[in-house]
């Protein structure tokens, strides 16, 4: 009980919470994100298997292939920064 009497436990408590939540944020969209990706890659849209596409069609199918990389990366990033500029600041004003 001593932790949430002290306010940096608090403030390390909630940053962990904030992490939590954004990292299950960003697992619950995995699935959308993927089957997007996948509807975009079939046959009837960009048709990546194809060997014979253009050079645009091949660079957006590799865009399209790494966004969900993409997404889920800028997302722990930006929950790290969160909780990292958190315990900074908390050093900073003491």
């Amino acid at each position: 009980m001593k932790m949430l009497k002290n306010k940096s436990g608090q403030a390390v408590f909630i940053g962990i919470m904030m992490f939590i939540m954004v990292f299950i944020t960003l697992v619950q969209f995995i699935q959308p994100i993927k089957e997007v990706i996948v509807d975009s890659r079939s046959s009837s849209n960009l048709d990546c298997a194809n060997s014979s596409i253009s050079f645009g069609r091949r660079s957006t199918c590799v865009i399209v292939d790494s966004s969900l990389f993409y997404f889920f990366g800028t997302g722990l990033a930006a929950a790290a920064a969160l909780l990292g500029g958190r315990f900074i600041f908390e050093k900073v004003r003491s």
